[in-house]
């Protein structure tokens, strides 16, 4: 640890970040929201993830109780992963971040990158504000 690592120590901003502010981190969040995937399915869903980094994370967020790993050997050898309760209780802030970046992103001109976002996620926040119309 460092000296700047230590100006954070129990600061909430940090620890909430841990989880959510690498590249992938709420993109496998938000996969894991609705269903257990396995770790190809995952992978399947974020292209340009490497099974390098998807298992690095994976085994943090299992490591920091965020996200279960279930194994199965009936009928075939099979491993899952689910969101734990913890990981759950992320699921409202990504859909925070993800409802302020699609409206603030009208007035920005879309990169590549940006429209890589899934269809039914913009349907889905598109769902949201119906509902609350």
């Amino acid at each position: 640890m460092n000296n700047t690592d230590e100006l954070y120590t129990g600061c909430p901003v940090q620890h909430a970040r841990q989880f959510i502010a690498g590249k992938w981190q709420m993109g496998i969040l938000w996969n894991l929201s609705n269903q257990s995937m396995g770790f190809g399915e995952i992978k399947s869903k974020l292209p340009g993830l490497s099974d390098k980094i998807l298992m690095q994370e994976l085994d943090f967020f299992v490591q920091k109780k965020i996200i279960n790993r279930n194994s199965f050997e009936f009928p075939t050898a099979k491993t899952e992963y689910a969101l734990s309760s913890m990981g759950r209780s992320l699921i409202p802030v990504i859909n925070a971040i993800v409802e302020w970046g699609y409206f603030n992103l009208q007035d920005e001109q879309v990169s590549k990158e940006m429209s890589l976002t899934p269809v039914p996620v913009i349907e889905a926040i598109e769902d949201g504000m119906a509902e609350r119309e």
